[in-house]
């Protein structure tokens, strides 16, 4: 349980990055049950809850990824003075895509430490 911690709180500063620069989607009311969750989380299911938070965010993630990149295919089959835009399409789809395998390691390891607790 004490090896988890560090590598929680290292994959949540990017996360709260990319909410401070407005990738991350959702409700501001159920951003901020999941803040006082992820702050306040004591039991098994409090952690279950945040990992379904985690993977609501990821699915978010995934879509707008391949709606970023059909926007980058759609630039590009349309010429070169759209090539900048088809760039920047293709860039954010892939951050989207990092974005959602963040989200997804935190959803993995918030079940993990839900398991943890339960056999405590």
């Amino acid at each position: 349980m004490k090896r988890i911690l560090p590598l929680v709180t290292a994959l949540i500063a990017p996360l709260l990055f990319l909410s401070l620069v407005g990738v991350v989607a959702g409700s501001a009311s159920e951003e901020e049950e999941s803040r006082i969750l992820i702050e306040t989380a004591t039991t098994p299911e409090d952690h279950i809850k945040i990992a379904e938070y985690y993977e609501k965010q990821a699915a978010n993630m995934e879509n707008e990824a391949k709606f970023h990149s059909s926007l980058a295919d759609s630039y590009k089959s349309r010429g070169k003075p759209l090539l900048g835009l088809a760039k920047h399409c293709a860039d954010l789809s892939k951050r989207y895509k990092e974005a959602a395998e963040d989200y997804k390691a935190m959803a993995f390891l918030h079940k993990k430490i839900a398991q943890e607790m339960q056999k405590e």
